[in-house]
């Protein structure tokens, strides 16, 4: 068996924490667009004119009059009531944390949660930058109200994927100094392996890559094709991976996790579809490593499993798959079916 169902208990708490960290996740967005910056009044010539400051811009919203006066108030009371609802809401998983932790709810490892958060709060998570590989299997199993086996979770690194098909505008203004920045915010001894190059790695070890796919047409590809995500000129840059088209396309799924630190994170990955499907194709290629492939097999058919036994009925019409290869639908298909008609296990 590829994974275990969690017990009606821990089924409940991580619905808890998934609510109290969507509405967190919810609040600070609230605090970071409708009430970024402040405002205040100033006096020009003997007349009092509202600004409202944002970041090192300063804008004038008109002189004293009651339109200003009622734009001040519900600024500063709206301000002040987001405030204490993300503070509540933030001390009360902190007051979960610990039982979380004890009950084996906290997935995601701490490090690559840390990143999570900080994509998300730049607001690039789940647009321009997802999560593929391995580290998918997290936001699956916490929407299944399931754990995978840890030989499926085993990883050391964390994979990045870049939609090259979108604007870039928004991570060049929240990330100025660019997805290595990024990085030495949570630890500052993460480097780039070679200049420019795609992968991060810190003092522990972790690997960071950030990767894209190979463009439809590689005859057309631009030679600049190559992307950064953030502002800066000295950056990581993704590398295209074959194949990885299936996934960078595929319809994004979000859910909200739990770290290891038993704090909520939000987690952007595949479809659970493509992604079954992606590994499921990566497997029966015959140049991959016969370790890799292995694994691959492994992977996609356990969340092949999930799908049919601990999901919404998924829909495997031509029709919702049709970015899906037609020989990658049959395949996926038949491991579906496949572990719907088996026999679960007796526990």
């Amino acid at each position: 068996m590829f994974f275990n169902e969690l017990t009606n208990e821990a089924r409940q708490r991580l619905i808890d924490v998934q609510q109290r960290g969507d509405a967190l996740r919810a609040v600070r967005d609230e605090l970071r667009q409708r009430f970024a910056g402040t405002m205040a009044w100033k006096t020009s010539r003997e007349r009092d004119y509202l600004y409202r400051r944002t970041g090192h811009v300063e804008k004038s919203l008109g002189p004293l009059s009651p339109e200003t006066e009622t734009a001040y108030a519900a600024f500063t009371s709206g301000k002040r009531a987001a405030e204490e609802r993300e503070a509540g809401l933030r001390l009360a998983l902190e007051g979960m944390a610990a039982v979380n932790r004890a009950m084996g709810l906290g997935r995601i490892p701490t490090a690559n949660a840390r990143i999570l958060r900080r994509l998300d709060a730049a607001g690039v998570l789940g647009k321009q930058v997802c999560v593929v590989g391995t580290n998918a299997l997290f936001a699956y199993e916490a929407h299944a109200g399931i754990r995978f086996g840890s030989d499926l979770l085993a990883t050391n690194d964390i994979d990045i994927a870049l939609d090259a098909r979108r604007s870039l505008a928004l991570a060049a203004a929240t990330m100025p100094n660019g997805f290595i920045g990024l990085l030495r915010l949570i630890d500052r001894s993460f480097a780039p392996i070679t200049s420019n190059g795609f992968r991060a790695v810190n003092a522990a070890g972790l690997m960071v890559d950030l990767i894209t796919a190979e463009p439809k047409n590689r005859m057309a590809a631009s030679p600049g094709r190559r992307r950064r995500l953030g502002g800066a000129a000295e950056d990581m840059e993704a590398v295209e991976v074959p194949r990885l088209e299936l996934i960078v396309d595929a319809p994004r799924f979000a859910t909200t996790a739990i770290a290891a630190d038993g704090l909520p994170v939000w987690i952007a990955a595949a479809d659970p579809r493509w992604w079954a499907a992606h590994k499921l194709w990566l497997a029966a290629e015959p140049t991959r490593d016969p370790a890799k492939r292995q694994r691959d097999r492994d992977q996609g058919l356990a969340v092949a499993t999930m799908l049919a036994r601990n999901w919404t009925t998924p829909d495997l019409s031509d029709n919702a798959l049709s970015t899906i290869p037609v020989a990658v639908r049959r395949v996926l298909r038949d491991a579906i079916g496949a572990a719907g008609d088996a026999e679960p296990p007796i526990w």
